[in-house]
């Protein structure tokens, strides 16, 4: 699947949830943006047309559109675009003694 049919289908797809996608030439790479009152995506067209990929399945991956219909490949891209917004787990920390655990304050813990 080409880049550009990539680009329409996630357009288009996005549009199903109201949101409209703009491309125009500007300083920045783009995202969602406020103007006039007004929510819009806008893109920057000066991008390869894979960074214009990962924009679009960044916003995309913040909708429910697992029942919409998609090329598998879009689908794909979402999923993995959804995958980095997962925040990575936090490190547990080190307690009074110096050592590592993740059981959780020391009053929970048993002696």
């Amino acid at each position: 699947m080409r880049d550009k049919q990539i680009i329409d289908d996630m357009t288009a797809l996005a549009g199903r949830f109201g949101q409209k996608i703009e491309f125009d030439e500007f300083d920045g790479r783009g995202g969602w943006c406020r103007v006039k009152g007004t929510d819009r995506v806008i893109i920057n067209k000066r991008l390869s047309p894979k960074e214009q990929v990962r924009i679009l399945a960044q916003i995309l991956a913040r909708f429910p559109v697992e029942e919409h219909a998609m090329a598998p490949r879009v689908r794909q891209l979402i999923e993995d675009a959804r995958q980095e917004l997962i925040p990575e787990p936090e490190p547990p920390v080190n307690n009074e003694q110096g050592t590592m655990n993740n059981d959780g304050p020391p009053e929970n813990r048993e002696s």
